[in-house]
């Protein structure tokens, strides 16, 4: 049955394709370069991720800096069709995306931003079309962890991520990296995989900035209640899907420890959508004594929740055995608070004067940390730490692909005070 629907859908697609190959070359009138953005996930369902947040960061920026030289336009592909033009506000969701296949002049761009691993390679030979025609290909790579620790995610995510990272390796000009150690990864996996030239690697620069990021909106009673707990008690937050390689079992049992010794321990609030592979995990927290007392997790959270959590916590811990780049990292910092993280390189290359490391996630070893950044995040606020804005980031995004000279000078961050 299974072998059938995925023959089915081949064959859709096939037809889909057919049927629309004179559209992929733009041959209406002279027009600006046009950068297309791939929005495929997002413009069905936004899940609330960190992922989620640079979308709309980057998007609503790229949008409002196109000018007389680019035009930014939303695509987006799907099970049965390929990339067609989204609507220009589709984060408003006040109009339904149709179903117009997106078309390419030369020196037009095409910018996977949105982590469509899944449609990406069934829509190969509609991007080999645009570069056809003179269109180049910029994807964004969040990180290789699918590729690396399959173990940590679903059998199909890991398949598919496989197929992106082929399709990125025939198709792409240039992969744009979150992080140095992203990109660390990305070359030893191209010299690997790649007997000719591959894709030039560039950096997509990230910010910290919550407010600067369309932030979804509303507080639950539920979410209402949790937060002022929170406030009322010395809290660490966790952010992130409840999912494997973020720990979150190591810090609950941390936690416990702290909790048995004391009832001055602090308490824990964990922010993430529940994931895969950590069923009992979830299981645990919601059947713990702790919970809705020491121990409180949101799983529907807005993002001006996630804001309100930030300031109302001590601190902020990252258990994560393995990071792309870290985002709690910078919302902490611009939130003024501590943060306690393993140490990762990928961590240490923030250079964050609020963060504290450790290494021994053993219960004991990691309570004592716990109880460290507690304890400093009473005594004393961290260092002043500045996040470059999503403005500057945008503006060498759009250097980085060849779309215009960035505003401020190489080197030069325009930078967002911590609050």
């Amino acid at each position: 049955m299974k072998g059938l629907r995925a023959s089915v859908e081949a064959t859709v697609r096939r037809l889909w394709l057919l049927r629309n190959k004179a559209a992929f070359a733009d041959t209406g009138p002279s027009r600006k370069p046009r950068l297309l953005v791939d929005v495929s996930v997002i413009v069905k369902n936004d899940a609330g991720t960190g992922i989620q947040r640079v979308v709309r960061s980057i998007w609503s920026h790229l949008n409002s800096l196109a000018n007389d030289e680019f035009d930014a336009v939303p695509v987006y592909a799907g099970r049965n069709h390929g990339y067609c033009l989204a609507p220009i506000d589709f984060l408003s969701k006040r109009q339904r995306p149709g179903f117009i296949p997106a078309g390419v002049k030369k020196g037009d761009c095409f910018l996977g931003l949105d982590l469509s691993a899944y449609q990406l390679p069934k829509w190969g030979k509609q991007i080999d079309a645009w570069r056809a025609n003179g269109a180049t290909v910029h994807v964004v790579v969040y990180d290789l962890l699918p590729w690396f620790q399959p173990d940590w995610f679903p059998p199909a995510t890991s398949q598919h991520f496989a197929a992106w990272l082929d399709s990125l390796t025939k198709r792409a000009d240039q992969l744009l990296c979150i992080s140095d150690e992203v990109s660390g990864e990305l070359r030893g996996f191209l010299r690997r995989v790649s007997s000719g030239r591959g894709p030039r690697i560039g950096r997509l620069h990230l910010s910290g900035d919550l407010a600067g990021s369309i932030p979804s909106l509303g507080l639950s009673p539920a979410v209402d209640r949790t937060l002022k707990l929170a406030r009322r008690s010395p809290t660490l937050l966790m952010v992130g899907t409840v999912e494997p390689r973020k720990a979150y079992d190591r810090a609950i049992s941390a936690f416990e420890l702290l909790w048995g010794a004391t009832t001055n321990a602090p308490s824990l609030l964990i922010i993430g959508r529940p994931g895969w592979k950590t069923a009992a995990l979830q299981d645990r927290i919601r059947q713990h004594p702790e919970f809705g007392r020491r121990l409180h997790w949101l799983e529907e959270a807005s993002d001006e929740a996630l804001d309100h959590a930030y300031t109302a916590a001590r601190a902020v811990l990252v258990a994560s055995h393995a990071e792309g780049f870290g985002l709690p990292l910078a919302e902490a910092a611009m939130h003024g608070r501590w943060a306690l993280v393993r140490d990762l390189p990928v961590f240490r290359e923030h250079q964050l004067p609020n963060v504290r490391y450790f290494s021994d996630d053993s219960a004991s070893a990691l309570a004592r940390s716990i109880q460290s950044i507690a304890d400093l995040a009473e005594q004393r606020e961290p260092p002043r730490a500045e996040i470059p804005s999503w403005s500057w980031c945008v503006e060498r995004l759009i250097g980085e692909i060849g779309f215009g000279e960035p505003r401020w000078p190489t080197g030069k961050l325009q930078m967002v005070a911590a609050s």
